[in-house]
């Protein structure tokens, strides 16, 4: 079938299923009578029962919608219960036919379509806090309780040889006994062993179901096999022509491996926005048809799509399927076989680096592949550590790096230490071009470093590039930086960046990262760029907010506090 028609089968396959637990939902609360007594028969927890289900159907409805994989997995285990669910009046209670044929047949139809169409519900949620799971997960299983106790407690009411006056506290004990194994059911008084079975079943099946959704990320990364890893690594080490293009491997990201090319792609879903941090990753002339397959997923999984980052190689090509893009800062990079630090262009960084070699510094490389050394990563963490804490902000994740002391893989390790072994600082670069250019990813020093450690770390790993035949160093992006050129007329998204830049630059030193970058004098500025589609003028609100919170889990609130502490 086309994939078009399939996607809008979908679809309505969606929104039948919606309505199908709305109605659901609006039946429970009405008064027993011939409709309902028709369509819900199911054993005399039946309108409990039907609530949760039809609850939980319509919060996973819009995930479903959205092509979300953690949506198919809870809706083909609510449906395959439910399916259950029919049968077992027919088989254990001997309940009419009609019921298996109606209820059930619907709920086959809407399982067999997710079934034969799984692989188009293959979209990732989005990464969840520890708070909010344990969240979900404590009020799910409360929920779930409360649900078996109060219709044992009814079901006992109900029952004719049983006195209407009954305690709830005996009955949430009895409940409570059933579902851990600890209750003699067979005692007189009881309901039927049958309905025991299922409320012990359906109890613990419901709870399983929240304990995998509290645990989704964890397995998600577990699944993330060193396969996946490798197949990612060789991906990038052989296309990545943009300097970020070594973060996909990064651990805070999902991946999305191209069904038609030789491609990969790194990327973060924000509510029902995706970030994608870099372009696509493929040979050149797979690049439209990539682009083209991740843009139809995103529209047809019903996401936004933002693309931070990224360089001009494939501008063109953006705005050709619609992209609205705008410049994003500059990229200071050097030529390491032609750089210089002689003359009055490089008087300030010999300055620097003499500063630091007459405070008795050093540089070495460090290889962890080689031989680790657990006093050289502490002293790492350490200043990580020290660094963190001496910012206005939180820690920014998604479009930088981290050590990864745990997995090094290609990156390489320069830090500064005095006579006495003391390390003060640290530079980690990550490879890019087919490895024939590295990107210095982090630039850490300690508080009481002697100035002009960076740049002797910075100079001398360039002479150790230079030897190696290494063409290129990028300092990466300086965010924000000459968004508006001279003599060109701004459209709006360059204006607000432009403003952040000028006005909100206590919340992250835009300016100052420009400035010491600059003070490297790089051999040459390249222009980044944000592309967003839909291609409004400017980003929607929803994409802005999207576009700062994964970059800050602290979201714009941090940036409001930080502003607001500075001010």
């Amino acid at each position: 079938m086309n994939s078009k028609y399939r996607i809008r089968l979908e679809n309505t396959m969606i929104i039948l299923l919606g309505a199908f637990a709305a109605a659901i939902l609006l039946l429970s609360f009405f008064p027993a009578n011939i409709f309902t007594d028709y369509f819900m028969p199911a054993l005399d927890m039946k309108k409990m029962t039907a609530r949760i289900i039809a609850l939980l159907m319509l919060t996973t409805i819009y995930h479903l919608y959205q092509r979300k994989r953690a949506a198919w997995y809870l809706t083909v285990t609510i449906l395959s219960l439910n399916l259950l669910h029919c049968f077992l009046p027919f088989i254990f209670l001997g309940h009419d036919f009609s019921f298996l044929i109606i209820s059930g047949s619907i709920d086959g139809i809407f399982l067999l379509v997710l079934l034969l169409w799984h692989r188009d519900f293959c979209c990732k949620s989005e990464r969840r806090s520890v708070k909010q799971g344990l969240f979900f997960l404590t009020a799910a299983v409360l929920c779930i309780f409360l649900n078996a106790t109060v219709s044992y407690h009814i079901l006992k009411l109900q029952l004719s040889g049983i006195p209407k006056k009954l305690i709830f506290w005996d009955s949430m004990q009895e409940a409570f006994g059933i579902l851990f194994g600890t209750t003699n059911n067979n005692a007189p008084g009881f309901p039927s062993v049958r309905f025991e079975n299922f409320m012990f079943w359906f109890t613990w099946s419901c709870i399983g179901i929240s304990l995998l959704y509290f645990l989704q990320p964890w397995i998600e990364r577990f699944l993330w096999t060193e396969k996946d890893m490798q197949r990612a690594r060789k991906i990038v080490l052989k296309y990545g022509q943009n300097p970020a293009s070594y973060l996909t491997l990064e651990d805070d990201k999902l991946l999305y491996f191209s069904k038609k090319v030789e491609g990969v792609l790194p990327y973060g879903i924000v509510k029902s926005t995706v970030i994608v941090n870099g372009d696509p990753i493929c040979a050149p002339e797979d690049f439209p048809a990539f682009l083209t397959e991740f843009r139809l997923f995103c529209q047809n999984s019903n996401h936004k799509l933002v693309f931070l980052s990224i360089t001009g190689k494939y501008l063109d090509e953006y705005k050709r399927q619609g992209f609205g893009t705008v410049k994003c800062g500059e990229e200071a990079s050097f030529n390491i076989q032609e750089y210089t630090i002689a003359g009055k262009k490089g008087a300030k960084m010999r300055m620097n680096i003499n500063h630091a070699t007459n405070a008795g510094l050093t540089v070495h490389e460090y290889r962890p592949l080689e031989r680790r050394d657990p006093e050289i990563e502490k002293a790492i963490n350490q200043i990580t550590d020290e660094w963190l804490h001496d910012k206005n902000s939180s820690l920014l994740t998604f479009t930088l790096g981290s050590t990864g002391l745990d997995q090094p893989l290609d990156k390489r390790y320069f830090y500064a230490s005095d006579a006495s072994g003391r390390i003060y600082g640290f530079n980690v670069y990550c490879p890019y071009n087919g490895q024939t250019g590295y990107m210095a990813d982090i630039t850490r020093r300690s508080h009481d470093a002697p100035s002009g450690i960076t740049e002797k770390i910075m100079y001398e790993a360039f002479q150790v590039f230079r030897e190696e035949g290494i063409q290129s160093v990028s300092m990466g992006l300086a965010p924000l930086a000459n968004v508006i050129e001279e003599g060109e007329t701004p459209g709006s998204a360059a204006k607000l960046l432009n403003f952040v830049y000028e006005h909100l630059n206590s919340c992250y030193g835009f300016k100052n990262l420009y400035r010491a970058k600059e003070s490297y004098s790089p051999t040459e500025w390249f222009p980044g760029y944000y592309a967003w589609i839909p291609g409004t003028k400017i980003p929607t609100p929803e994409m802005l907010y999207a576009m700062v919170r994964i970059q800050n889990r602290q979201g714009i609130l941090d940036y409001l506090r930080t502003f607001l502490r500075n001010r």
